[in-house]
């Protein structure tokens, strides 16, 4: 249903914005019995702190980031896993691929990762770091290794990566790791050829994305658009993906009228495309207040939602346009789903005690300027 995909085609528009910003292909190459790279952060925000890989010690390294669901998912088990291996192995959850500002250090984010590790405490029950000024652990782990997506984790025996792959492979690899029955030379070469796929992918997909993103950062958004309609015109499986970033550039770079007239076309192409407009728009400063009321009613019936951030997006939108009884509304079915998904355990990570009291807040500052404007 359009409506409850609101949570994941908001998750792929950052990821697709996040790889937008920071599409670079790693010059290292990091590969099964290799030595473990070196340990770098920017802050140490759990567990107990070292410096180098004990010979003596398991390590498994799993990369996340506060955006990514499958990340947010893995996190109870991993916690379960680390209780299961107490003292045989060590798991550290390597915060990395946060969107930050252009230019700036990684360290931009370590205020918002320290935030959302403190709210899913109880969750992340296991060490947990954020990665260096530099982004070193994303590209000297991830990058290096192929790994262009997350969650991904590292198995560290004796100082060397033995095993790269999905967290939710733990179960079966940890116990041959700890018994000496696992195949580290045929993973090897299994391993090797698929980060070899993945660096071909990878380069095609530079080839697309960064002269769309050089041509943003020169503050030519015309010419931004003409890329991405060739990109489309050569392989219309990117047809979606260029849209939503026509839109954003549209909307963001360009005219707010042209980003809603083209809105109709988008949405003809992708259902789902209200609710990813409604996540761009709701987030946006300084837009009119016509192009919030629009964004929000645009997305269409709720009758079937049952995301809260859906309806505190809409809130969002109608309390930017001046509608706080709407805002009202909408505040209120999103703190009420929010006490329920979270009371219930649902939505890792993404719904937790802060982000009810921050719904409860809004709704207090939604009711007090009813008087305003219906």
């Amino acid at each position: 249903m359009k409506k409850n995909n609101f949570l994941i085609g908001l998750m792929g528009l950052l990821l697709s914005f996040f790889t937008f910003q920071s599409f670079a292909q790693s010059k290292a190459k990091l590969s099964i019995g290799d030595p473990a790279p070196a340990i770098k952060f920017s802050k140490w925000l759990k567990g107990s702190k070292f410096e180098t890989f004990d010979p003596n010690q398991l390590y498994v390294m799993e990369f996340w980031a506060t955006w990514c669901g499958p990340c947010k998912q893995a996190m109870p088990h991993m916690t379960e896993l680390q209780k299961q291996y107490k003292g045989k192995v060590t798991f550290v959850g390597v915060n990395v691929w946060e969107r930050i500002p252009k230019d700036q250090s990684y360290t931009t984010a370590v205020p918002a990762v320290e935030k959302f590790v403190k709210g899913n405490d109880a969750n992340m029950g296991y060490t947990v770091i954020v990665d260096d000024k530099d982004q070193f652990m994303g590209n000297n782990w991830l990058r290096a290794a192929g790994q262009n997506g997350i969650p991904a984790s590292f198995i560290v025996k004796n100082k060397e990566i033995i095993w790269i792959g999905h967290p939710g492979q733990l179960d079966a690899v940890i116990p041959k790791v700890l018994d000496n029955t696992f195949d580290v030379k045929s993973f090897k070469e299994e391993s090797d050829n698929a980060a070899e796929r993945a660096r071909a992918a990878d380069e095609a997909r530079m080839a697309i994305f960064n002269p769309i993103q050089e041509a943003i950062m020169a503050k030519d958004p015309q010419k931004a658009i003409r890329l991405m309609d060739e990109v489309v015109a050569k392989d219309s499986s990117y047809i979606t993906m260029m849209s939503l970033m026509k839109f954003k550039v549209l909307l963001t770079d360009v005219d707010e009228k042209q980003a809603i007239a083209f809105a109709p076309q988008f949405q003809q192409i992708y259902k789902t495309a209200p609710s990813l407009i409604l996540g761009e728009v709701y987030k946006a400063e300084n837009l009119s207040k016509e192009t919030y009321l629009w964004a929000a009613d645009n997305f269409g019936s709720t009758s079937e939602v049952t995301n809260p951030l859906i309806f505190d997006a809409l809130a969002t939108c109608y309390a930017k346009a001046g509608y706080y009884k709407k805002a009202s509304d909408n505040q209120t079915k999103a703190l009420e789903l929010a006490e329920k998904v979270l009371k219930e355990g649902a939505m890792v990570g993404t719904i937790m005690d802060y982000t009810v009291e921050e719904y409860r807040k809004k709704l207090s500052e939604y009711n007090g300027k009813i008087g305003e404007r219906n």
